[in-house]
């Protein structure tokens, strides 16, 4: 009887690290050389805010490519990495869906609060009879934006 539970003991654990193995192989760790999806939302998050800031207006896209490559540039520099590494990370990202949509709807519920701040801090603006950018009555100025921002970090 003793001999048959250790059996048992032994195909169910067997059993156990074999499911924990399968599972812990599904939880991929980004390998080296590829930003942990916290920096990556970290960088994308800015350089989404950073492509909105861009007034493409009156630009040649000549002009209009130094701009954002700037942009970019201060982008990389603020979060302590290159472009390289990022454009290597986005592609292992892109390569990992599950990853991915994990990584965007982070960016998507951050953006969605950092909006909603601005438009409340708007609001207060509008209330205090002061324009969010003086003489554009009802434009979210990017500066509050950006400070929004920065307090969240």
């Amino acid at each position: 009887m003793n001999l048959l539970i250790s059996k048992w003991l032994w195909i169910v654990t067997l059993f156990i690290v074999f499911i924990y193995c399968a599972c812990a192989s599904e939880i991929e760790k980004a390998p080296d050389g590829i930003l942990s999806k916290d920096k990556m939302i970290a960088v994308l998050l800015d350089v989404h805010i950073a492509e909105s800031s861009v007034n493409s207006r009156g630009m040649t896209n000549q002009q209009l490519n130094q701009n954002v490559a700037a942009k970019y540039e201060d982008v990389m520099k603020k979060n302590g990495t290159t472009f390289d590494t990022f454009k290597k990370s986005f592609d292992y990202y892109l390569h990992h869906p599950e990853q991915y949509e994990e990584i965007y709807l982070e960016i998507v519920n951050k953006l969605t609060a950092l909006e909603g701040k601005a438009k409340a801090k708007e609001l207060v603006l509008k209330k205090e009879g002061v324009d969010s950018i003086p003489g554009h009555a009802g434009v979210v100025n990017d500066t509050v934006l950006r400070k929004e921002m920065q307090l969240a970090k």
